[in-house]
């Protein structure tokens, strides 16, 4: 985003970047750039349910939002502005910078063992961000532990954690979790997908031109088309390159993801009872996902996807006929 607004400007409308963690602690974003310490701040909006439970929906859900339905609610059934209104209400606006695929899963260590079962998440201490990913873990006796990405790696190293999750593939694998874990329990039942965005201090965007505004609002929908191609790729690419590292993918069986779902449901109920917003945020989101099903069970795999039976045998053939 900051190279496109560069870009669009000749250099004119400059953004500073600085490393996770420079200038303050992860959590500590919010409320320097609702104040104004930072004009803008990175973020997964699912941080901040301690202001308001309904960010939790913005973020992520479980067995929730895929990246697609995120863009679609976003941009076609009034989503984006939704999120700027309960952003509003701290001084910021906020524009979206992409959706990843279904996130990895919980990934646990050799002396932890896999996860392929309720009864196997019981007791072991778990990183997750998510309130609502915690509260389900609660009810099946895991004990789940909230940290920044950062200190991840080290925790899970000095056995502080049995397990973690972080990303999609792509993302875990650049964060060395190949090193540390051996099991890989699929799938992310509660990350179908991770909105990430950038919220912007309000005075400070309301200082801005018209001209720049806009140039900031359509470089951010330029980085998310960017950034969500991305986060598929290497998710694909990152699955060979963990198995050769010796980590073996487990998978939950199906009992046990109705379960977890059923605990889904009732969490938003309860959750929407605590917050107005929330209850907007649900009650919306609910609306586009049945406003949606007909088509999505109509096109089947033709919508969200499949890979052709054939594929292999084609790609033999173009193999044979020397295609670079």
């Amino acid at each position: 985003m900051i190279k496109y607004v560069g870009e669009m400007t000749g250099g004119t409308f400059g953004i500073k970047w600085f490393p996770s963690g420079s200038l303050m602690g992860a959590f500590e974003y919010f409320d320097a750039c609702s104040k104004g310490v930072v004009q803008m701040a990175g973020d997964w909006p699912s941080y901040w349910t301690s202001k308001d439970p309904a960010f939790d929906f913005l973020g992520s859900f479980p067995f929730g939002f895929t990246n697609m339905d995120y863009i679609t609610w976003m941009y076609d059934f009034g989503g984006l502005e939704m999120m700027q209104e309960l952003y509003g209400k701290y001084g910021m606006t906020y524009f979206s910078l992409g959706a990843t695929p279904s996130e990895s899963g919980f990934r646990t260590t050799a002396k932890t063992g896999p996860i392929r079962t309720l009864a196997d998440y019981k007791g072991k201490k778990l990183r997750t961000p998510s309130r609502a990913t915690i509260w389900i873990l609660q009810q099946i006796g895991a004990a789940p532990v909230s940290m920044p990405g950062g200190e991840i790696y080290l925790a899970v190293e000095r056995g502080t954690l049995d397990g973690a999750e972080f990303s999609s593939p792509g993302i875990d694998w650049e964060m060395g979790f190949a090193e540390i874990t051996k099991y890989w329990s699929v799938p992310c039942w509660f990350q179908p997908s991770s909105q990430v965005g950038v919220m912007v201090n309000l005075k400070a965007y309301n200082s801005l031109s018209n001209e720049n505004k806009a140039i900031l609002r359509y470089a951010a929908q330029a980085a998310a088309i960017k950034a969500t191609a991305f986060y598929e790729g290497e998710s694909a690419r990152s699955i060979e390159r963990f198995t050769e590292k010796g980590t073996e993918i487990v998978r939950l069986d199906d009992e046990s993801l109705q379960k977890l779902e059923e605990l889904a449901g009732q969490y938003c109920l309860v959750q929407a009872k605590e917050s107005e917003f929330y209850a907007r945020f649900l009650k919306s989101q609910m609306g586009y996902l049945k406003e949606y099903k007909d088509w999505r069970d109509m096109t089947g795999r033709f919508g969200q996807g499949s890979t052709p039976q054939y594929v292999d045998k084609v790609l033999a053939e173009l193999e044979k006929m020397g295609v670079k």
